[in-house]
């Protein structure tokens, strides 16, 4: 009698297998890919492309000063020309002055989305609801604003004169949607996406699958992988995931090859 193996078994199967890396690996084949790395921050993610592809040429797009001298020493690193850094946000539309808030408590929590003061989801206010002081100094922390200008990933492309890029990382606290928006006619010419995608209530925006999708299906995209959950210890819920989706251009190609 054949015997079928359970849900368990499979993702123990799949974990001696795969990782983040190798799942990207195997949809991305070039030595030399095109990566595109928005909201690169200090440029722990672009060290990390550049170990598993040495040959990449990388553009990183991070507005947030406090960023850029460690992003500058990350890209030295590697070889002339193959780290291109650009000192701007990424939007749909294209802008001297967005507004941008920056936070005391990480950089990587700065976008162009407020966080929310009355968040019932954020553990660490609720750590706080104790002591009106203590929350009073937290909220004085959050939301500081300056203006940050933005391009269009479009028109960067155009200007560049690129013919394609193999990966597109979008890390920007709830901007996904337009970032996705920037790139137009050229988001089809893409191979990969990997974005995050927040559902919780700590910012005054909160997504879901269809803002995105509404980008990405049109285009050819598919859902092909959830790369990482982040649960919410404290009421149960998933407040944000890493998801990866893949141009049924490319896995048709790969098919045919």
């Amino acid at each position: 009698m054949k015997t079928h193996t359970t849900n368990e078994q499979r993702t123990e199967e799949y974990l001696k297998k795969f990782d983040r890396e190798k799942v990207l690996k195997l949809l991305i084949k070039e030595d030399s890919p095109v990566i595109f790395d928005v909201g690169a921050n200090n440029g722990s993610s672009l060290d990390e492309f550049k170990l598993w592809w040495p040959n990449a040429t990388i553009h990183c797009f991070e507005p947030q000063q406090e960023c850029w001298l460690e992003l500058e020493e990350r890209a030295a690193r590697y070889s002339s020309g193959s780290v291109v850094i650009n000192k701007v946000g990424v939007g749909a539309k294209a802008s001297d002055g967005l507004t941008f808030y920056t936070h005391d408590i990480t950089t990587g929590q700065s976008g162009f989305n407020r966080i929310n003061t009355k968040s019932r989801d954020s553990i660490r206010l609720q750590q706080l609801s104790d002591s009106q002081q203590a929350r009073a100094e937290y909220e004085a922390s959050l939301n500081q604003q300056r203006m940050v200008p933005l391009v269009r990933l479009d028109s960067y492309i155009g200007q560049s004169q690129m013919k394609k890029v193999n990966l597109l990382k979008i890390d920007t606290q709830g901007y996904e949607p337009e970032v996705l928006s920037g790139l137009g006619e050229e988001l089809s010419n893409i191979d990969v996406v990997i974005t995050e995608l927040m559902f919780y209530d700590f910012y005054e925006r909160s997504l879901s699958f269809s803002d995105i999708e509404k980008y990405l299906l049109p285009a050819g995209f598919r859902l092909y992988d959830i790369s990482h959950i982040s649960k919410n210890p404290m009421n149960g819920r998933t407040d944000w995931v890493d998801i990866i989706y893949v141009n049924e251009r490319i896995k048709q190609a790969q098919k045919n090859a």
